[in-house]
């Protein structure tokens, strides 16, 4: 069985190639615009606390910590809000580069690093279903064939179907038989790099915002 770190490793390889730049784009954009809005975010703060020190003069001094409360939970609140939507439109973007990339040549080299993972299967006798995008069943199905051909498979167990979800490239394939599923879909290796996505979006806005209250 393939494992995830197999799995990440060859979408490393992608992302050290033509998403990586991508990646590393999207990062420096979204970092420029989240220090915009810490910037904007300080001042309003800072105006606010000044008009706060200035009715705390003419009020009880529990006032002021009231309203010097209440601006620390809006702010982060506004931090969770630009962290949500910082990950949701990189996520995005990183879809479309993906989606990009499966119309390039280079995209049949990664499907056979894929294939070359799933050694184990050509000795599979089972028959096997396999799912993959509208654009790959139309123009690299006898490609996709061949390559688990290659590996030991017969061209009797094959059958291939498009998926009726979006699974952006790569291919799900599933035992008829034992009713197992192997999902090698571009889109379940996303989902589950997600997590390290996430982590370094989190990193990158911690920083930023920690510049931003200096």
């Amino acid at each position: 069985m393939v494992t995830i770190e197999q799995k990440l490793t060859v979408f490393s390889k992608l992302l050290n190639q033509d998403i990586k730049e991508e990646m590393d784009e999207q990062f420096l954009q979204l970092e420029k615009e989240y220090e915009r809005r810490i910037a904007e975010s300080k001042f309003a703060v800072d105006k606010e606390a000044a008009e706060i020190i200035e009715q705390a003069r003419k009020r009880a001094e529990i006032k002021s910590i009231e309203w010097l409360s209440k601006g620390k939970i809006a702010s982060k609140r506004e931090m969770m809000q630009v962290k949500e939507d910082v990950i949701r439109r990189f996520m995005q973007a990183l879809s479309n580069k993906v989606t990009l990339f499966t119309q390039l040549p280079e995209y049949l080299t990664y499907l056979q690093q894929v294939i070359d993972q799933m050694g184990e299967l050509g000795q599979n006798k089972n028959p096997l279903k396999i799912y993959l995008t509208q654009q790959d069943d139309e123009k690299n199905r006898q490609w996709i064939k061949e390559a688990f051909i290659n590996l030991g498979l017969e061209e009797s167990q094959l059958q291939f179907e498009v998926a009726d979800t979006p699974i952006l490239g790569g291919m799900i394939i599933v035992d008829q038989l034992e009713h197992t599923r192997m999902d090698m879909s571009m889109l379940e290796i996303i989902n589950e790099a997600k997590e390290q996505i996430v982590e370094r979006i989190s990193r990158a806005i911690g920083e930023v915002g920690d510049e931003g209250n200096d």
